[in-house]
Formats: structure tokens, sequence, C-alpha cells
């Protein structure tokens, strides 16, 4: 009897455990946010939370916590969850993505690259990891990074036209313009892409090509500022 009223006492807090989770996750889903942040807390002080629940919850608290705001207490609840889970990879992503958006990127690039060594293949991670070596003017290892991207995903626009940039920022012209191309290829209504295009053939000399370009760029971008405002 006294097992058995063991064994049932573990079923109800597993049973409790599970239904903080599914309250929480009903809260974020409606866009209760104050009330998800309640009940996440709630699941982390509980005595017999799990290390990988406790990450998870800092993790969905970081996000939550970013959604009002409140940079400071989102920074705070992913490095706890990283304290919880040395693996979690997103939150060594959220907390890159927080440093480069305040523009400490080579924080940001020890994130990135911390998140990298869990999760290798993420495109989208090695692409704002180049974004971050380019900011630091670090032409050699963005055009690097970029190029992993692609040999990842080898229709990730974002990093053909984000590796054409740094090759025109070294004078790399004719790379420039065939990544440049490709990421027209992929998206023909890519307006920055035009309009960088265009500024390289400007700097070749190709005043026509780049003066066509700068116009498609105008029509493009005026097209999607009216479609933004409907």
């Amino acid at each position: 009897e006294i097992r058995l009223s063991l064994v049932g006492s573990e079923m109800c807090i597993r049973d409790r455990i599970s239904d903080l989770i599914v309250k929480a996750y009903t809260h974020q889903k409606i866009g209760e946010i104050s009330m998800a942040i309640q009940v996440w807390n709630e699941l982390i002080n509980h005595s017999l939370v799990t290390q990988e629940l406790s990450s998870n919850a800092h993790l969905n608290l970081g996000n939550l916590h970013l959604q009002q705001g409140n940079n400071d207490i989102a920074y705070e609840s992913m490095t706890k969850a990283i304290s919880s889970n040395p693996n979690s990879s997103e939150a060594f992503f959220c907390l890159a993505y927080m440093e480069q958006e305040k523009e400490n990127f080579h924080e940001a690039i020890n994130f990135f690259e911390a998140a990298l060594k869990i999760k290798p293949e993420d495109v989208g991670a090695i692409n704002n990891l180049g974004n971050c070596f380019d900011r630091l003017n670090k032409s050699h290892d963005s055009i690097k990074t970029y190029s992993k991207a692609i040999s990842l995903d080898s229709e990730y626009i974002a990093a053909y036209y984000n590796r054409g940039n740094a090759y025109s920022k070294i004078a790399k012209d004719k790379l420039a313009l065939k990544d440049l191309n490709k990421a027209i290829d992929l998206d023909n209504t890519f307006y920055q892409a035009y309009y960088n295009r265009g500024s390289v053939y400007g700097r070749l000399g190709k005043i026509e090509l780049a003066e066509k370009d700068f116009k498609k760029a105008k029509e493009l971008a005026k097209l999607e500022i009216e479609q933004s405002n409907k």
C-alpha cells in the first residue's frame, strides 16, 4: 500500500507538471503573455521539475519577455536556459540575435559559433554570423561564412545577396555580379539586389545597365510600399 501510494503521488506530480506546460502554451497561443509568464515561473519553481524542462521554460520566458520589450529580463532568461541545458542551441541563437541587434558583433559571433557547434546546419544562423563578420569589415570571414550557408542550401537567397555585397566591398565585381544575378534569378522582385547590382554596373562603367537596374529597383520598392499599405 505504501508503494502504491508513492507511485500514485509521483503520477500526480507528473500530471501537475504536464498540466502547467499545457496551460502555459495555451496562454501563449492566445496571446495572454503575462499569464503565460506566470505559469512558466510556477513550473520553474516546482521542486521536481527536470533540468530539461527548466531550460525549456526559461527559453519560453525569454521569448515572451522579448515580445513585451523587456530585453534585459529576456537576456537573463536565455542565460538561465543555457545554465540548465548547455546544449540549448536555440538559447544561444537568441542571445546572438539580441547582441546583433545591439551591434555587439564580437559577442554575437561568440554566441552564434557556440550555437552552431550544437546545430551546425542552421543556414539562417550561419548567414547572420556572416553579417556580423561583414559589419566588422572582416570580408574574408563573411564571404567564407556565406559560402558555407550556400553549400548547405543552394537556393538561400539572402546568402547570395550578402556574399555579392561582400564581394562588391572588396571590388571583386565579377563575383559580386554573379551572386546578385543569382539572387535576382531566385527572386525577381528583390529590389535591393537590383539596386546593388546597378551600383556594381555603374562602377564598371556600364551606365545603361546601371540605370535600368536603378529604375527597376525604384519600381519594385514603390510597389512593395503600396502593397504594405493596403
